[in-house]
């Protein structure tokens, strides 16, 4: 649980920075204007809302301010204080310009559009205070003007249904909770629970990544609503896959991507998420009954062994080896925290592959990332390349532990990973021999795989990815007067075998190895 939320739930203040204040001072000023226009009208107030409160509690910075108000949508104020500025533009020291266009987001209801724009280099977003109603069908609610209490009331979690008045400079609580519940660190929803989760099963996720960013708890009613089967069900058709994706990743490139994962694994979540999305039932549909009950079983394993495995990926201490330079290269960028969490999620698929229509296969990691998580091609690539060759990949670093390898052989194993995803690749292959051991032999595993990174620096293959032909296909066809043909890419990869293995040789002598072995190939 979080330990550093010093504010006093009895007294809470937020410190505006200098920069909040003066887009604050704005936003009151034309408030009042409009105010002032009516007196018999209701009063316009505007309320900051939702994450920013919540971090500027907790003594943290946020950049993205949602501004909620009662009387007007977010497009009519917002095109109203773009007016506003344009009068008294030295008055606040903005331009017009400076407020950049005011985009209509028609978000959820045609209706009652959001406006976003830019103030003093703040983003800030315009919406009206809201009450939704939600169908059994979608998470897209049916969205009314609401009151403060309503609009809180429909949030994801209490502490982060916390408003700030700028009218009044103040601190709103409208759950009752949110206060205490943010000092304490506990997450809950507003409202009963698992309605909540029905309604939208994305805010499952959304709690859980909160619970990983900052190291809180969720709290027990709360979580068990999470395991309802309700919810799995309500998750795959009522919430898009890019949606699920978007949430995932934000969880894996977080601080605390373990925990965030052992709380999908203690609701059970882990098949719902981490699937073949809209092709699950194609893929169910067009393979053999041996593949489909491996598929199932594989599905069940996600569910069943992640905790296992979890333990033991957290006993392997790497902090005094030579490979933890490569651990901390994936730790200092997302891309390669995401890589590593989804190879280690993954890795029970290996390299099997299945059909998803009468003629086309791919491997399972590759449907799961592209279509179950909607993740980019790079992000499959490079998975797939890690999962699918692991036995080749681990043979590799075992026959050079014995001692009986070629370079060549080391060299075109590594060209398959990049600089970028080569230490996945290492620490991915360690991690999975130390986790599939039935022996207490991590210490071997770690000597083997420091061995396998010595030999490759001695060898001269760090960079091995760079190793271009010292022949090109169009000298050698003008050499042996040849046409370019299907020949020439199985007399190329015997060109580059022959570079590996003979390092420190010319381009003259290359010539007079092909010479030799030309005729092989026709």
């Amino acid at each position: 649980m979080s330990n550093h939320n010093s504010f006093d739930p009895l007294n809470p203040v937020i410190i505006l920075t200098e920069t909040e204040s003066k887009v604050a001072k704005l936003l009151t000023d034309y408030a009042e204007t409009i105010n002032g226009k009516d007196p018999n009208q209701e009063s316009l107030e505007l309320r900051i809302t939702g994450g920013w409160v919540r971090d500027k509690l907790l003594g943290n910075q946020s950049n993205d301010i949602d501004i909620a108000i009662n009387t007007l949508t977010g497009e009519e104020f917002a095109e109203g204080l773009a007016e506003f500025i344009e009068k008294s533009s030295e008055v606040y020291g903005i331009t017009s310009s400076g407020i950049h266009k005011i985009e209509k987001n028609p978000e959820k209801s045609k209706h009652l559009e959001t406006a976003s724009t830019k103030l003093y280099g703040l983003d800030i977003d315009f919406v009206n205070l809201r009450n939704e109603e939600y169908t059994e069908e979608s998470r897209v609610p049916v969205v009314k003007f609401g009151t403060p209490e309503e609009d809180a009331l429909r949030r994801d979690a209490t502490l982060n249904a916390l408003f700030y008045n700028l009218s009044k400079n103040k601190v709103e609580d409208l759950t009752k909770t949110g206060l205490e519940d943010l000092k304490a660190g506990i997450l809950k929803t507003p409202l009963q629970p698992l309605k909540t989760f029905l309604d939208d099963p994305l805010r499952v996720l959304r709690l859980i990544r909160f619970a990983s960013r900052f190291n809180f708890t969720i709290e027990e009613n709360t979580l068990n609503a999470m395991k309802d089967e309700r919810i799995k069900e309500a998750l795959t058709h009522k919430i898009s896959r890019e949606r699920i994706g978007v949430e995932i990743e934000k969880t894996l490139i977080g601080p605390n991507a373990i925990y965030g994962l052992d709380l999908i694994d203690r609701i059970g979540f882990f098949s719902s998420v981490f699937n073949f999305g809209a092709l699950q039932k194609d893929v169910f549909k067009f393979n053999t009954e041996e593949d489909k009950a491996q598929a199932t079983s594989i599905f069940k394993s996600l569910d069943t062994n992640f905790s296992s495995n979890l333990v033991k990926f957290q006993s392997l201490e790497l902090e005094k080896s030579k490979l933890n330079e490569y651990v901390e290269s994936i730790d200092g960028n997302k891309f390669n925290k995401k890589l590593f969490w989804l190879t280690f999620i993954l890795s029970p698929w290996e390299s099997q592959k299945y059909k998803f229509n009468a003629k086309k296969d791919s491997f399972a990691v590759e449907l799961i990332i592209k279509e179950g998580l909607k993740y980019s091609k790079l992000d499959s690539d490079s998975v797939s390349k890690i999962i699918t060759k692991k036995n080749d990949y681990q043979g590799m670093v075992n026959k050079i532990w014995n001692g009986n390898v070629l370079r060549s052989e080391v060299g075109l194993l590594l060209r398959n990973y990049d600089s970028q995803i080569f230490p996945n690749s290492l620490i991915f292959n360690l991690l999975d021999e130390h986790i599939n051991s039935t022996k207490d032999d991590t210490a071997s595993i770690i000597s083997k795989y420091e061995h396998f990174i010595k030999y490759i620096i001695e060898k001269d293959l760090v960079h091995v990815t760079q190793l271009k032909h010292l022949l090109n296909g169009k000298l050698i066809c003008k050499r042996f007067n040849r046409k370019p043909g299907p020949w020439m890419s199985k007399l190329l990869d015997k060109i580059l075998i022959w570079q590996l293995d003979n390092p420190k040789l010319d381009e003259e002598k290359c010539w007079k190895y092909l010479e030799t072995i030309i005729e092989e190939f026709d």
